[in-house]
């Protein structure tokens, strides 16, 4: 743990750098502070020593750096994290294209003296306009932004303040305009790599500002009350564009995702299997998606919405499992077929701790009756490690990145 006088050195050094371009800031020019944190940085220490986490985080500066303007600032804080200030951004879409590009970075490996590690980014964006915003202000609304990342399981988060909720209204205007449009990621088979579902994910470009990254907008709109709103047009959607694929693919099925704040609608079991019917597909066409934290915001509630949902005959799945500080109680209390098993354990699955994790959590699943789902397998060396688990399913860029229902709907056999 760094010592107080090596943080205050740090502060007085992001301060003098962000002073003078606070100055220039305004709502058509603002500056963006960008706190990241890396979440494996201290289990890097522990697996290979600190000699080797400290590489690692002297390779991860450089390749931050490299993807600066001149302008740009970087700094290090004593206890490894980094701040960036980008000044004279176009708004916030500009700001969100640089954390996604940092973000894509470290999806990418470090290869530190033949171990090739992934340091885990998570980012916390605040952006500034106003020139009489203290430097130290600024900076505590990106870290907190960072903690909120860091609670959700999300790998960045903006900070809360007036663009936020400019971006709200934007957002509920989006939904009722049928603004948004979605995208979908192959779920295949192992060994076999052959196509049994599609998931179903939420895009969203504004006319100005560029695209707003899901892990900033799907927030917001539970946070703006939007939740229900936002799931009734995911399913309408989802199932709508997905019911011709269907019709080629009669044994495949779409995942849509539902957040915590979905289940606050008591209509929401009726709202999903009407949305089947519309669209005349059977409710094994639907994969219902809920993450650890959705389902232990109101156990008794959220478990019974989700077990009259699978008694129609509505696949359910247990998302990102391992990402949060859940319990393992709700298992005995869902009636959920498949485990979807965080990509943290699969990015880091070359560390023994990770792969015996990876195996132990893919041996749970098969003895409660689930099918285990290795969320972002990027390369072959994960496949490997996924592999040798025993997962039964897999997703991620190695096989196929998302793209609109009719990139699919073209590759898919005729009828």
């Amino acid at each position: 743990m760094p010592n107080s006088s090596s943080e205050a050195a740090h502060g007085g050094r992001l301060a003098a750098a962000t002073a003078p371009l606070l100055a220039t800031a305004s709502a058509s020019a603002p500056l963006a502070c960008v706190h990241l944190h890396f979440r494996h940085r201290l289990a890097v220490a522990a697996a290979h020593g600190q000699a080797v986490a400290d590489a690692a985080l002297d390779e991860a500066g450089r390749r931050i750096a490299g993807l600066l303007r001149p302008g740009d600032h970087l700094l290090r804080s004593a206890q490894g994290d980094f701040f960036l200030l980008l000044p004279r951004l176009l708004g916030l879409g500009h700001a969100e294209l640089a954390v996604q590009r940092i973000v894509r970075e470290f999806e990418t490996p470090l290869d530190i003296e033949g171990r090739l590690l992934f340091l885990g980014p998570t980012l916390g964006l605040a952006l500034a306009t106003d020139p009489a915003e203290a430097p130290e202000a600024l900076q505590r609304r990106a870290s907190s932004a960072v903690l909120e990342a860091l609670r959700t399981g999300l790998p960045h988060a903006l900070a809360h303040d007036l663009a936020h909720a400019a971006i709200a209204a934007e957002l509920r205007e989006a939904l009722a305009r049928n603004a948004l449009e979605l995208v979908y990621q192959p779920i295949v088979t192992l060994p076999e790599r052959q196509v049994v579902g599609y998931e179903a994910l939420a895009r969203w470009r504004r006319p100005e500002g560029g695209s707003v990254a899901p892990s900033v907008f799907i927030p917001m709109a539970e946070d703006a009350g939007l939740a229900a709103e936002l799931t009734r047009w995911t399913l309408q959607v989802a199932l709508r564009e997905f019911a011709p694929l269907h019709a080629r693919q009669p044994g495949s099925y779409c995942a849509v995702n539902l957040s915590a704040r979905a289940f606050e609608d008591p209509t929401l079991g009726e709202q999903v299997l009407s949305a089947l019917a519309i669209w005349g597909l059977p409710p094994e066409a639907l994969m219902v998606e809920v993450t650890e934290t959705a389902v232990l915001h109101d156990v008794g509630r959220n478990a019974g919405a989700l077990a009259r949902l699978a008694a129609a005959g509505v696949r359910l799945a247990i998302d990102d499992f391992g990402q949060g500080y859940a319990s393992l109680g709700y298992l005995r209390h869902l009636p959920a077929a498949v485990l979807k098993i965080d990509q943290g354990f699969v990015a880091d699955a070359a560390t023994p701790r990770t792969r015996a994790l990876l195996e132990a959590i893919t041996r749970m699943a098969h003895r409660l009756g689930m099918r285990a789902v290795a969320e972002g397998v990027e390369d072959e060396t994960m496949l490997g490690a996924v592999l040798e688990a025993g997962c039964d399913f897999a997703q991620g860029f190695l096989f196929a990145r998302p793209a609109p229902l009719g990139h699919w709907l073209e590759k898919a056999p005729q009828a």
